[in-house]
């Protein structure tokens, strides 16, 4: 603020100066002269105000939107901690207890999903870290799982050198894990994501048994929404439907 400050006085005194200098510059000594160049002075001034001002504005703008971006990130954060976290480590518990020969396998999943879901400040990272998010997820989820409950999940393309915005995915996996699992039928989780030079795209699908109203995954998705037209604006296209209790999510994200 203090630089921007001493910028702007800085600019009017080289305006002023200028403006001031122009009738000598020109021989112009008159009184019309001083007038015309005091004049100048104060058009230059109000101008730079102006520009000054607009540019405060702009910025300021920019800098809510960031925070407004950093917060729900946190909301999407705090939302996955106690709903899966906890739920993960009592049923790694139940694997130590047992002498499962895979515990610590899924001890270090559980870690990278707490450092990839706490450690995340930016606005954009690697697509292959979320996908490796998603794997570790739905890793984790089938320790509870019953046996009528099959996950599919595929990717296909290139991730490569390309972004997306943090936990971007998991809102949409949380819901069908929530949502689409049953102890007494026979149901399936499907999830596909692809991408090509300049498009991500990613579809999940499951049946529905139990409905997402007034749930914490369904305060996700609408952040998840809102997420999608700050960071992609004009770039995203998110289909939702529901039928025959059938529930499907596509997402396709231009990069």
């Amino acid at each position: 603020m203090l630089r921007s400050r001493f910028i702007v006085i800085s600019t009017h005194i080289l305006g002023w100066l200028i403006c001031i200098s122009l009738p000598w510059l020109f021989n112009g000594h008159t009184g019309n002269s001083q007038l015309l160049a005091f004049a100048l002075c104060i058009v230059l001034s109000v101008l730079i105000e102006i520009i000054h001002h607009r540019w405060e504005a702009s910025n300021n703008a920019l800098h809510a939107e960031a925070s407004k971006t950093r917060a729900e990130l946190s909301f999407l954060k705090s939302q996955l901690h106690p709903h899966f976290f906890f739920n993960t480590l009592n049923n790694i518990y139940s694997l130590a207890v047992s002498g499962h020969e895979h515990t610590a396998r899924h001890i270090l999943k559980l870690s990278n999903m707490m450092r990839y879901a706490t450690d995340t400040h930016h606005d954009f990272v690697l697509l292959q870290q979320e996908i490796a998010c998603l794997h570790d997820y739905i890793d984790l989820q089938q320790l509870r799982l019953p046996g009528s409950t099959q996950v599919h999940f595929s990717v296909s393309g290139n991730p490569g050198f390309k972004y997306i915005a943090p936990l971007l995915l998991l809102p949409f996996l949380e819901n069908a894990f929530r949502h689409g699992v049953s102890a007494m039928q026979t149901t399936a989780i499907h999830i596909h994501l692809s991408t090509t030079t300049d498009h991500i795209r990613f579809y999940c699908s499951n049946r529905l048994f139990s409905h997402p109203e007034d749930d914490s995954t369904t305060d996700a998705l609408l952040l998840t929404r809102q997420r999608l037209q700050q960071l992609y604006p004009d770039k995203y296209q998110l289909t939702i439907s529901n039928k025959n209790s059938e529930y499907a999510v596509r997402l396709e994200i231009c990069i």
